[in-house]
């Protein structure tokens, strides 16, 4: 019985090591999964990741292109006027000692109508070439897990992300509107123009604003937050208070402020800002 145990645990072993070592990428018959597809009549990118590594680089071309580097089954199915982009992979595939499993999805710089992300406990890094020549999209939907998520030099028509843990980072963003919602977990932004609706139900939120050229809506359930507004901003506050604090350093005209209500105006008042805070802390600076 001994000798029998000992057989399988050998063979076990073997597996393991064969297999990690045929994923490695410096392995020559490593596993390098590549599929491209017109773009042509394609108005959706719709992208699921789950726990991966990927990157999503606009590139001088004409199609779409999706390569694999390390273990999983790169699947890219083409369904009506949308792209659908997945990795999958058997559960033992998550014992990788060599490799990192990662997906690079490279789109045409010309492309600028949808595009859908899907994470779970993976991350993904999206960005335009620079801040004066961001990628331009109609719409960008997020949503993830527990993953990490990167965005930056986009502009957009409508901007949504949902998160229900994790950590994002949104940077030199500009959305006609904008919604970003977190459950729990971490999001920093920086560098936002445009209309934003901003919702934390815990974790902590920090927004900064490249400027203020529309209205804005904050809700704190929980956790903290806080909006870093331009010097120069002109707004109009309203902010209600549960069992939450709410502060403004911005002076206010016609300033009424309690327990439960912060009001005024900053400048000409332009921009509405609505804040509201069940528990939890927002600060505006």
């Amino acid at each position: 019985m001994k000798k029998l145990l000992f057989f399988l645990a050998v063979l076990i072993v073997l597996y393991f090591v064969g297999s990690n070592i045929k994923q490695a990428s410096w392995f020559p018959f490593g596993n390098k999964g590549e599929q491209t597809e017109s773009i042509k009549n394609i108005d959706k990118i719709d992208l699921d990741i789950g726990s991966y590594d990927v990157k999503v680089i606009p590139d001088d071309r004409e199609d779409i292109k999706a390569e694999i580097t390390g273990k999983g089954k790169l699947i890219m199915n083409r369904s009506g006027d949308t792209i659908q982009i997945e990795v999958t992979r058997k559960w033992l595939d998550g014992i990788n000692f060599w490799s990192k499993s990662r997906l690079n999805v490279y789109i045409p710089e010309s492309y600028d109508k949808d595009i859908d992300l899907s994470i779970g406990s993976g991350r993904i890094v999206m960005s335009g070439r620079a801040e004066n020549s961001p990628m331009k999209l109609k719409n960008l939907n997020v949503k993830m897990g527990s993953g990490i998520v990167k965005l930056e030099n986009l502009d957009v028509q409508r901007f949504y992300h949902k998160g229900s843990s994790g950590k994002s980072n949104i940077n030199a963003i500009t959305a006609k509107t904008g919604t970003i919602k977190m459950e729990s977990g971490i999001v920093d932004v920086n560098q936002y123009k445009g209309k934003l609706d901003a919702k934390l139900s815990s974790g902590k939120m920090d927004i900064q604003m490249a400027e203020l050229n529309d209205s804005i809506m904050m809700k704190v359930n929980s956790g903290m937050a806080n909006l870093d507004l331009p010097k120069d901003a002109s707004f109009t506050l309203n902010g209600e208070v549960g069992s939450g604090i709410f502060s403004c350093d911005f002076p206010l005209n016609n300033k009424q402020n309690n327990e439960k209500v912060v009001k005024g105006t900053h400048g000409s008042g332009e921009y509405k800002i609505d804040a509201k805070v069940s528990s939890g802390k927002l600060k505006i600076y």
